[in-house]
């Protein structure tokens, strides 16, 4: 008999010389699936998913806690440092800032930000790298810790620069692992033929834990006493609870060994583990039973050199680039709702006098702009509402339409957002509408695209590193060239940028489609190979366009 050939380190069966489908070359591992719908790799528990849903939801809870505690500025922040001299304060207050000068608010807002993505942009590419090598549940539960730590100082900083700063920037730093892992850890878990539906629940549960952010934790001050006390104790509470699911995320999450040792319910294959590291270059034979199943030897474990450099190489593919692209617009979207529109629709009410008895020696925009605050609240918790609405809805098409869908949406409601003039007007409640969809679609699609099962599991770490790299770029870009021409141009300007990168975005998912469509049609003509579905990451399902 011939012997099968060896193409790339892997051996390639004739399916015309042996009465094997595709689908029998591959193991079939029993299917597991949770909550009766979502397929998951057959060795994670339903304890190792619902544990990673809950880091989903706690780790953006946390961020939306920390990021409202500043932003909003509300009298017990204040309170909390009014010891500190008024323009060290000046320095601090994010959003509705009334010890800054009007033209001088946005970049003053931006600013603090753009420091804790100045450390993250690399912070996560760093924690993707790292978790190749000792894998995703050191690296989360770490991550969590890390953010325990800077919750803990934060209320402690006795002035702006270095101190306020410094602890700010260690929440950072475990907040990019979190970022980091909560793609990388969707890889592994989600199957790929319900990959979609899994990246939509982590959307929806993400976006509750923000609900949890604003509803709960944030109420909570008021129930401890008096303002700076109450805020100390709700920022222990909020650490408590990071470095006690630090250790939950030890116990439960999912070992790297466990993972390496099943089948890749995405390819059938398992990965050698002969070394103890999924970041080996490793040869593998699919098979369907103990005739056919063989897993070669380890011959060479990659550097952190390469993995890292494999994570950027990866964006060839232009669906991972197409996904790179939409992690950069969801978390524009996200800076956008939280620290620019509520700005805007201030410096709106200022400029028109609907605020004529602002004190400007009072931070407290509830008490001193009170309108201004409910519109401004009202607008984001519709796009904030609508965005949990569209969470399951972007998982039931081919990935890649879905995000040139919300691509069209947002480049449309950021162009009319710029050219209104009155945030107070009707029309802003249905933008507000579009605007929630188009970031959950940019979510949901982007998570999808680049947790797929064309992404090779021994970089999966550094792709979810890169991936959040430009999730990260997309906040520190907004942030800081937002900020710069909400001074000095017009305070619609983030929406412009918004609308410039939803155009450049949408160009980039036409070409994917397109590609997709003629491999599509040429694989058709020439039927499925074997090496093509493995090299290429085609099912024969997703031909079908």
């Amino acid at each position: 008999m011939t012997e099968s050939p060896v193409v790339d380190g892997v051996q390639i069966v004739d399916v015309s010389q042996n009465d094997t489908s595709v689908t029998d070359l591959r193991t079939t591992p029993e299917t597991r699936r949770f909550l009766w719908t979502l397929t998951l790799n057959p060795s994670v528990s339903y304890v190792n998913f619902g544990v990673y849903l809950l880091a989903a939801a706690l780790g953006i809870c946390l961020f939306v806690f920390i990021n409202s505690s500043q932003v909003l500025a509300d009298e017990r922040i204040y309170l909390i440092l009014r010891h500190i001299k008024q323009e060290v304060l000046q320095g601090f207050v994010l959003g509705q800032v009334l010890l800054i000068p009007s033209k001088e608010l946005g970049n003053a807002s931006g600013s603090l930000t753009f420091y804790d993505e100045l450390v993250s942009i690399f912070a996560v590419w760093v924690w993707g790298i790292a978790s190749d090598r000792i894998g995703r549940r050191a690296v989360y539960g770490l991550g969590f810790a890390i953010m325990a730590l800077g919750l803990a100082l934060f209320t402690y900083a006795k002035n702006l620069y270095p101190q306020l700063l410094l602890f700010r920037l260690v929440f950072a730093l475990g907040g990019g692992a979190s970022s980091s892992m909560m793609t990388a850890v969707l890889s592994d878990y989600a199957s790929d033929d319900d990959r979609g539906k899994t990246s939509g629940l982590v959307g929806l549960v993400s976006g509750c834990g923000a609900l949890i952010a604003v509803f709960l934790l944030l109420r909570l001050p008021a129930k401890f006493g008096d303002g700076a006390e109450g805020l100390r104790v709700t920022f222990w509470i909020a650490a408590g609870l990071s470095a006690a699911f630090a250790c939950v995320l030890w116990i439960c999450l999912q070992s790297k060994e466990s993972l390496l040792k099943a089948p890749d319910p995405n390819t059938g294959r398992k990965a050698s583990i002969d070394t103890g590291s999924e970041n080996s270059s490793c040869s593998i034979l699919p098979a369907a039973d103990a005739s056919h199943a063989a897993e070669l030897e380890v011959t060479e474990r990659k550097s952190v050199k390469e993995i890292a450099w494999e994570g950027l190489l990866a964006s060839k593919d232009p669906r991972i680039l197409l996904g790179y692209s939409g992690s950069f617009l969801a978390r524009g979207d996200t800076i956008i709702l939280t620290l620019f529109l509520p700005l805007w629709i201030y410096k709106y009410y200022i400029d028109t006098g609907l605020c004529p008895d602002q004190d400007v020696d009072n931070p407290d925009v509830k008490e001193n702009c009170r309108e201004a605050y409910r519109q401004a609240s009202i607008l984001a918790g519709i796009a904030q509402t609508f965005a949990l609405i569209g969470a399951p809805l972007f998982d039931r098409f081919y990935r890649p339409l879905p995000l040139l869908g919300a691509g069209f949406i947002g480049l449309a409601s950021y162009l009319s957002t710029f050219l209104s003039t009155n945030p107070t007007s009707s029309g802003m409640y249905v933008t507000m509408c579009v605007i929630g969809f188009a970031e959950i679609g940019m979510v949901v699609g982007s998570l999808s695209l680049v947790t797929a099962a064309y992404v090779p599991r021994q970089i999966r770490g550094s792709v979810a590193g890169v991936s959040s790299f430009f999730g990260a770029a997309g906040i520190l870009i907004n942030t800081r060239l937002g900020g710069y021409l909400f001074d000095r141009w017009t305070s619609g300007a983030p929406f412009f940028i918004m609308f410039v990168s939803h155009v450049v975005f949408c160009l980039i998912a036409v070409v994917v489609i397109v590609r997709d469509a003629l491999n599509a049609r040429r694989e058709r003509r020439h039927g499925t190979t074997l090496l093509a579905v493995m090299q290429d990451g085609f099912e024969h399902k997703s031909l079908i366009l």
